[in-house]
């Protein structure tokens, strides 16, 4: 097989591909644009705890059949229903307030989309912005704050990322914080689940390279996540896979060769939706 980096693979028929660690979503998520998320690392709603011990090399992680955890950076919070700061939203009773920080804006505003209200999206985004959000669905609202930096001349971006992996980034005037509509552009990266084995543990395989454990978690389990977690990914792998019955074992050879090689067992009914890799082993 010849290699090709995994930022360019996506969920296909064939089952062997290549892989490279950095970004799937760039062609499994359709988002017009490119936008670098800065700082992001380079996958989840459930059971709440993870096991503690970690996983040595020829051990199998097994999990039953709809295991997952929900998994949130070391010290982060969620967002909350509400926005928590005040700011200039009016005095009345239940008036709305706006937070008059970057990044609690941002979480106030993520609460909103996950409400599933434009109205109240309405109220902390231009409307090109809300279009934004609103082409993407209703996501988890599980938020957690992972930076915020300068982006130009008056001008804030903070970096999310919520209990199933997916990542947005927020970008706010800044002499709008602590009023209405302070976020003028958006960018949503959700996580996406192929129908194909093989595409399917790429994309795991790009996660971990990515850094994002709530997405790796959403595609297997926190316990699968957790013997990967802390290990040094390849820059890309390749995969080959065979159906057994109505489960698919999936190998990866990491490149460069030498960098590894891991055996998977996907759930072929669970290809499409999370935690479809019930089984993983360090060959």
């Amino acid at each position: 097989m010849t290699a090709s980096p995994l930022r360019h693979a996506a969920p296909g028929d064939d089952v062997a591909r290549t892989h490279n660690p950095a970004r799937p979503h760039r062609t499994a998520v359709a988002v017009a644009g490119v936008l670098v998320l800065a700082l992001l690392g380079t996958a989840a709603c459930g059971k709440k705890g993870e096991p503690q011990a970690t996983a040595s090399a020829n051990t199998v992680i097994t999990d039953s059949p709809g295991t997952s955890a929900s998994v949130l950076p070391s010290g982060s919070a969620a967002a909350t229903p509400q926005p928590s700061a005040t700011g200039g939203g009016g005095n009345g009773s239940g008036a709305p307030t706006f937070p008059k920080t970057a990044k609690d804006y941002g979480l106030a505003a993520l609460a909103a989309w996950a409400s599933g209200s434009k109205s109240k999206l309405d109220l902390y985004a231009v409307q090109a912005a809300v279009s934004q959000f609103m082409g993407h669905g209703k996501p988890n609202s599980q938020w957690t704050t992972l930076n915020c930096s300068a982006a130009g001349s008056g001008r804030t971006a903070c970096d999310y990322r919520n209990a199933h992996g997916d990542d947005t980034r927020l970008t706010m005037e800044d002499t709008q914080l602590g009023h209405p509509t302070a976020v003028v552009d958006v960018f949503v990266n959700r996580t996406q689940y192929p129908t194909d084995a093989a595409g399917y543990v790429g994309f795991f395989m790009a996660a971990w390279g990515d850094g994002n454990k709530q997405r790796m978690t959403r595609f297997s389990s926190s316990s699968i996540a957790n013997m990967f977690s802390g290990k040094t990914p390849p820059t890309g792998s390749q995969t080959e896979a065979t159906q057994n019955g109505s489960n698919w074992t999936v190998k990866v050879t990491g490149l460069p060769l030498g960098s590894g090689n891991w055996t998977f067992t996907v759930s072929g009914g669970k290809l499409g939706g999370g935690n479809a890799i019930t089984a993983a082993k360090v060959d």
